[in-house]
Parts: structure tokens; C-alpha cells; sequence
């Protein structure tokens, strides 16, 4: 993500609309909005993060982590965009807010278009086959062309071609430019 995806995007598109599907509380927008600074500092970049779960999105808000689930995180990082209370990190303002949590059912709700990235990882396999196809189809539509789509190590798009995706990476998928 860091090293080719998010660099490639900003080759193409200036500023990035990125979706983040059912978010839980918050480390994968989170994650986008600290690169998006780095990488692009400056940029009208608009992060949309979703969840059905209204806790989850309480969370999110808050931004607040335990240390477990920042093990992942560079110590430059943690310093730079979280403040250490206790046993809690706080995550800076400015990131904060950078991301809009909304409450979303990927089930029931419209989907935006013009994404230049769509993070969906991990939430669809809990849907039968024929539901997976039809949020696939949804998040199509959603991409911009030369969007990315992003899912979760767990999952798994074999029909990506059907769908009109193309696969760039593991996990990671394309809606290929010129498309409508």
C-alpha cells in the first residue's frame, strides 16, 4: 500500500476519495490518512470510513489505542501521530480528522462512486456466495476507473475477471481505466 499502491494512485489522481467498508473502529483509514500525509502533505484527500456497528464508529472517533494494537506501528510513527497516556494512545487531531466515520450497511445502503481506493478487507466472508458476488459488483461500481480495490488476506475474488476487475497484487484489484 505504502510503497505502490498509494503512489501510483496519486501518479493518476491528485487528490484521493478513499472508502473505507466496515472500518470496526478504525486502524485501516487511520492507517491511509497517516500515509496520505506523508506521501501527499497538503492534498484535499477525502477519507470515508463506514461501519454498521455504531460502537465501532464511537471508537473510531475517539481514536484511542491499546498498545497491542499499535504493535505494528513504526516507533517514528507513534511518535509523531499518537500522544501516550497510561496505557492508552491518543491518535493526533489532525489525522483524526482527516477521516468521516459514517454508519453504512453494505447490504442495504447506496454505495458513493468515484473511489480511488476501496478497503473492504475481512467483512465480506461472512456473506454467502451469491452475496460476495453481488457487494463485488457494488464495489465496482463504486471504484473509480483505475480504482483500487483492496480486501482482506482471509478473502478470496476468484471471478475478479467477470467482475471486470484486474488483479495487480495479492489482494488487491483494479477497475481498469477507460472502464464505465
Amino acid at each position: 500500500m505504502e510503497q505502490e499502491i498509494l503512489p501510483s494512485l496519486l501518479a493518476t489522481f491528485r487528490d484521493l476519495k478513499v472508502w473505507s467498508a466496515g472500518c470496526a473502529d478504525g486502524p485501516e483509514p487511520y492507517s491511509v490518512a497517516i500515509l496520505l500525509a506523508e506521501l501527499a502533505p497538503g492534498g484535499r484527500h477525502q477519507i470515508l470510513a463506514t461501519d454498521i456497528d455504531p460502537g465501532a464508529l464511537a471508537a473510531a472517533r475517539r481514536g484511542v489505542y491499546g498498545e497491542r494494537a499499535l504493535q505494528a506501528v513504526t516507533p517514528t510513527r507513534l511518535n509523531r501521530y499518537f500522544r501516550r497516556e497510561g496505557d492508552h494512545f491518543y491518535l493526533q487531531e489532525q489525522i483524526k480528522g482527516m477521516v468521516d466515520f459514517r454508519q453504512h450497511d453494505l447490504l442495504k445502503d447506496a454505495y458513493g462512486s468515484g473511489f480511488h481506493l476501496i478497503i473492504c478487507r475481512n467483512v465480506v466472508i461472512y456473506f454467502t456466495a451469491d452475496t460476495q458476488n453481488d457487494l463485488y459488483r457494488r464495489f465496482y461500481q463504486a471504484l473509480a476507473p483505475g480504482g483500487v480495490f483492496f480486501i482482506g488476506a482471509t478473502e478470496n475474488l476468484f471471478q475478479y475477471r467477470e467482475l471486470g476487475f484486474e488483479k495487480i497484487a495479492p489482494w488487491f484489484y483494479r477497475r481498469p481505466a477507460g472502464t464505465s
